[in-house]
């Protein structure tokens, strides 16, 4: 039985740079994400680049992430996603960005922040969420 909490998040996913608080494009391109967003089951993406994927929780709850894929040329400029899952199907996602091999750095839209990854799991996890 999965035990791993339940992320909510509305985010911008991007790469990291060496500096605190600086981010930059993902180490992925437009189509090599989409080729491996398109092996995730249940996981439907459109040619552009935006995407739905939902499934059920060992709990039985439905849950649903909603994503679009902003290109820059050669890789990804960054990724947005909207929505909760469990954090095994977020690590999941991440994977198809390049993720654990680059960092990645969580921008908050309405909050108008960059969190690091610890920062960004602790408040998705939250009964807050990462909104």
């Amino acid at each position: 039985m999965d035990n791993l909490p339940k992320l909510r998040f509305q985010v911008s996913v991007h790469g990291t740079l060496p500096a605190p608080g600086a981010s930059a494009s993902l180490a992925v391109s437009f189509d090599s994400a989409l080729i491996q967003l398109s092996l995730l089951t249940r996981l439907f993406i459109e040619p552009d680049g935006s995407f739905v994927w939902r499934g059920t929780d060992a709990g039985g709850s439905d849950w649903q992430v909603d994503g679009n894929l902003i290109d820059q040329g050669e890789s990804l400029a960054y990724v947005e996603l909207k929505g909760n899952c469990p954090e095994k199907q977020f690590d999941e996602l991440l994977r198809t960005l390049g993720w654990p091999q680059q960092a990645l750095a969580f921008q908050l839209p309405r909050r108008g922040v960059l969190l690091e990854e610890s920062e960004f799991r602790r408040l998705a996890g939250s009964d807050e969420g990462a909104i």
